[in-house]
């Protein structure tokens, strides 16, 4: 109970440090005697008239935790004594306050005054992208500062030389110039990468690029300065969608990564809720409440803060649980890398909030861990894709000589099948051969053999041994290699595939019907190929027939032209394909028969052949009281 309380009280705390602003001040080379804050409250817009005779109260130019933001305009006032030779500015490194007001005084008269703030358009004397900057009068001055504004009050203020002012702002320009360059230059980079892959990691990497370019750039002050300097709504809109676009792209570019799904799924169902469900409901509210009254607008800020500061550390607490379950060498670098990279990324937020650091230096520490980021996680994730590449190159170099492996498995098989028709075709004239010879024998003993005789036994034995030798050439044709495509006829294909196997179906009884109107519809390929794989596909109905011990067995080749196309299909009636979904019957390890009559690597074959090597289609679906299988093209 007592740790319950104590995690509730730091849980306490931290909101209260969330709702809390900063006012962060530096002072070099002269002197701020003294720093007071009032705050107006109920919007009531006083003038300066009344506002310098109003009690300020007095607090440490270093307390920066004692700024909290409401809707209240502020009103700070400041000692200042400037005794510097060179012209002095105080300069403010906020360009999204509504309005900005400053009053030099000096002797309770009024020098100078200065209106500033995105209802101005930013005006300013000594202007910069995120920067107002205000000559100093020399001497003793009282500087009354008005702030207004519905957004984040993170106010760092400077006193700098005019010299030291435009060096700052030329460094900030060629290191925001170079940063913005790099990032471009990286989006491009994996931009390239994706269209070559299409792995569906770089496309979220992609948009967590395009996201930290756009809001970093409204960050800057370059979008508002550039661009929409008088629409102050439409930069809101536009920060608001790059800042959704990033966390988004960031929460499932790390559940990628780190399979979060399957290795941390509580800590991935919370946060695909927060970053695509919360954190753009909370941004689409916000958007419409500001419409209405723009006031209200930064409490969608913090709301939206408080949702990326939940991201952050549920992205932090994947990467690191990652880091540690898992074993490859090159996910633990890459682990390690966007751990950092989000440690950062929180700093950098939580400073938003209560500038403990300079946000000029978190800024410039931010942008370098970005492209440390971007550049060692492209590297790392190309790498991983080129092993991957060289994996799956391997891979398919072994499963395509398995697939040889078993196209020659095949072949043999067919070669079985053949080898029995040509024994079954040399029977007849063998035996023929026989009663030749044993005709020649007993005429000779009787002494009745002729001339003539002779002769025309002799033409009969030579008539039978062209036979068996234009059987023997006919199924060596079938086997030899076939390099170029061709044109053929559909018809022939089929009388040739049936003649080839014309013992099994004796053997087995099975009829078998030729249903071709057109004797003309040909198609291009490898015809010894395609006759192979009308050779499988009657095999596997024959097969299918005789497990089935189907009465009055047909099979029946039909061939039809749909659409330019040729149509060659096998129909059984077999009782049809009871495998689901049906097209699993191609897979290499599917079969409907027993496994030690067949494996069902035919099918698969037969698929491979006609899809990979001839760029037509086998398909395979129950028709009437059977299945019918097709090749289409």
């Amino acid at each position: 109970m007592k740790n319950l309380k104590k995690y509730l009280f730091l849980l306490l705390l931290f909101f209260n440090f969330l709702y809390s602003e900063t006012l962060v001040i530096e002072n070099s080379n002269n002197e701020i005697r003294s720093l007071d804050k009032y705050l107006t409250y109920n919007k009531n817009d006083f003038p300066i008239e009344t506002i310098i005779h109003e009690n300020f109260r007095k607090f440490n130019i270093h307390d920066n935790s004692n700024f909290k933001f409401s809707q209240n305009i502020y009103w700070l006032k400041l000692e200042i004594n400037n005794k510097s030779s060179n012209p002095q500015l105080f300069r403010i490194d906020n360009f999204l306050i509504d309005e900005l007001n400053l009053y030099f005084f000096k002797d309770s008269k009024l020098i100078k005054r200065y209106q500033n703030g995105i209802k101005y358009n930013y005006i300013c004397e000594f202007s910069d992208y995120n920067k107002y900057a205000y000559e100093i009068p020399k001497g003793e001055s009282t500087l009354y500062i008005k702030i207004d504004s519905s957004f984040s009050l993170l106010i760092p203020m400077h006193i700098v030389s005019k010299e030291e002012f435009y060096k700052q702002r030329d460094f900030e320009n060629i290191f925001n110039s170079s940063f913005y360059a790099a990032l471009f230059l990286m989006f491009f980079y994996n931009f390239f990468i994706f269209l070559v892959s299409k792995v569906k990691i770089y496309k979220y990497y992609l948009g967590y690029i395009i996201g930290v370019f756009g809001f970093l750039f409204f960050y800057d002050g370059y979008l508002t300065y550039l661009l929409f300097s008088s629409t102050p709504i439409l930069n809101e809109f536009l920060s608001c969608v790059f800042f959704i676009i990033t966390f988004i792209s960031i929460a499932k570019f790390s559940s990628n990564l780190f399979q979060s799904r399957r290795n941390a799924f509580v800590l991935y169902r919370i946060l695909m809720l927060i970053s695509i469900c919360i954190l753009p409901l909370v941004s689409i509210i916000g958007f419409f409440i500001a419409l209405l009254d723009a006031s209200f607008l930064y409490l969608i800020q913090k709301y939206l803060l408080l949702c990326t500061i939940l991201i952050t550390l549920l992205i932090i607490s994947i990467a690191i649980r990652y880091l540690i379950i898992t074993e490859e060498k090159i996910s633990k670098i890459y682990a390690f890398i966007w751990t950092i990279f989000m440690v950062v990324t929180l700093t950098f937020i939580v400073n938003i909030v209560l500038g403990f650091i300079d946000t000029n230096l978190m800024t410039k520490i931010l942008k370098v861990n970005i492209l440390l980021e971007i550049v060692m996680m492209s590297l790392l994730i190309a790498y991983r894709l080129k092993l991957s590449n060289e994996k799956n190159l391997k891979l398919k170099i072994k499963n395509k000589e398995q697939e040889l492996y078993i196209l020659r498995q095949t072949r043999l098989a067919s070669f079985g099948e053949v080898l029995n028709s040509i024994v079954h075709e040399w029977k007849q004239p063998l035996h023929r051969i026989n009663m030749i010879s044993l005709n020649l024998e007993t005429t000779y003993n009787k002494k009745n053999l002729t001339k003539e005789y002779l002769s025309n036994q002799l033409n009969e034995i030579e008539l039978q041994t062209k036979y068996m030798n234009d059987t023997v050439t006919q199924f060596l044709d079938y086997f030899s290699p076939q390099k170029n495509k061709e044109e053929f006829y559909l018809i022939d294909c089929a009388k040739k595939a049936i003649k080839l196997l014309d013992i099994k179906f004796n053997k087995n009884s099975v009829n078998h019907l030729i249903n071709c109107k057109n004797t003309k519809i040909k198609t291009v390929g490898y015809k010894k190929e395609y006759i192979q794989v009308i050779i499988i596909l009657l095999n596997n109905s024959m097969d299918a027939i005789i497990k089935e011990k189907i009465k009055n067995p047909t099979i029946t080749l039909e061939i039809i032209e749909e659409r330019h196309k040729a149509i060659f299909s096998v129909i059984d009636n077999a009782g049809g394909i009871k495998v689901k979904p049906i097209e699993k019957i191609f897979d290499a390890n599917i079969s409907t028969k027993d496994e030690k009559i067949n494996s069902g690597i035919g099918l698969f074959i037969a698929k491979r052949i006609i899809e990979d090597n001839m760029n037509k289609k086998l398909i395979c679906k129950n028709h009437g009281n059977g299945a019918k299988f097709s090749i289409i093209g």
